[in-house]
């Protein structure tokens, strides 16, 4: 088992160019957005490559990933309930000036475990965001502080592949400071002298937005050793040979998935019995492979632990994920 830890590569991050025309609010402006000892502790302007700034309604929207990337935070999508969440980690050791600063805004608040994270859902269309102060309680329980912001504007999709926030908003809620050039086009997102934490928040013990799904219930979960005998759909025959993988095994808690719980990083829900996180420079996300003893699974998520012959298969439950150790299999992907 790992500590799993989503990367940046979920659906919100499909690579396609974001076509402006969509929203007849948005002005085609060069907008260059600056970061001043966020990430690293120099001043640095985020490179969006094809996904560039824009301004809807006088407002600067940012492509998702392309921001949390160069901020220093993780980005999760949950599809079927189209929404995306931020996250950026508590950490006074760490060298990210992001991560020292959200450890002491923790620190103005009564603890309710040990700080774990702040994250930010944002459900698509909808200017509700929530805002929780996530502490880990132990035995890969959550708890913490929460509170709904209404935004001035929506997280909005683009052509169905590349997500739009408002990015002052989302600064805002962390407690960051924005500036705005109207000179040249710049925005600068700053940490403040001092750190100051929401007012507003109050005590939740569920750390799911009350718009998201709730995890499928354990006794739903497949607990077999191995997955049902059947073909999957579209799935033909066994493909080609891709080697000897190092075998682990994750489960829906958030001490086994990094504090995002049941949710995968391309297909929703962790289905026990189906899904393995995988490295997609491998095995591309949503396809079918053919482990050796354990029957098909799809590969429906990513982790940054995850090296190159290494696949993460998903158990109903923590026992499960902690027992049996580390086995090496042959794999193929299916035709």
């Amino acid at each position: 088992m790992r500590n799993f830890k989503k990367t940046a590569l979920y659906a919100i991050s499909l690579a396609a160019t974001v076509l402006l025309s969509v929203n007849a609010m948005a002005e085609n402006y060069s907008t260059t957005v600056r970061l001043n000892g966020i990430a690293t502790h120099t001043s640095e302007t985020v490179d969006f490559k094809e996904f560039a700034p824009t301004q809807i309604n006088n407002r600067t929207y940012v492509h998702t990933r392309g921001f949390a990337e160069a901020a220093g935070m993780k980005v999760g999508w949950d599809q079927e309930n189209k929404t995306a969440f931020l996250k950026v980690f508590a950490d006074k050791t760490s060298a990210k000036p992001f991560e020292v600063y959200t450890h002491e805004l923790f620190d103005k608040l009564e603890p309710l475990g040990t700080p774990s994270n702040i994250t930010v859902s944002l459900m698509m269309d909808n200017q509700d965001a929530l805002l929780r102060f996530n502490y880990d309680i132990g035995n890969g329980n959550v708890a913490g502080y929460a509170k709904t912001v209404t935004m001035d504007g929506a997280a909005t999709m683009v052509d169905d592949k590349a997500l739009m926030i408002p990015l002052r908003n989302i600064m805002e809620l962390l407690g960051l400071t924005v500036d705005w050039s109207q000179e040249t086009m710049t925005v600068d997102v700053s940490l403040p002298q001092e750190a100051k934490t929401t007012e507003g928040l109050e005590i939740s013990d569920n750390w799911l937005p009350p718009y998201v799904a709730p995890a499928v219930p354990e006794e739903e979960f497949y607990t077999g050793d191995t997955p049902p005998n059947y073909i999957p759909d579209g799935v033909h025959e066994i493909g080609e040979y891709l080697g000897n993988f190092k075998i682990t095994k994750y489960c829906p808690c958030n001490t086994c998935n990094g504090g995002w719980g049941p949710y995968t990083a391309w297909a929703g829900g962790i289905i026990p019995g189906q899904t393995i996180g995988v490295n997609p420079n491998v095995i591309p996300k949503l396809a079918w492979v053919y482990i050796d003893g354990l029957g098909w699974r799809r590969a429906e998520d990513t982790g940054g632990g995850i090296g190159t012959l290494h696949i993460d298969v998903a158990v109903s439950n923590h026992h499960e994920a902690t027992s049996g150790g580390i086995t090496y299999r042959d794999v193929w992907i299916a035709k």
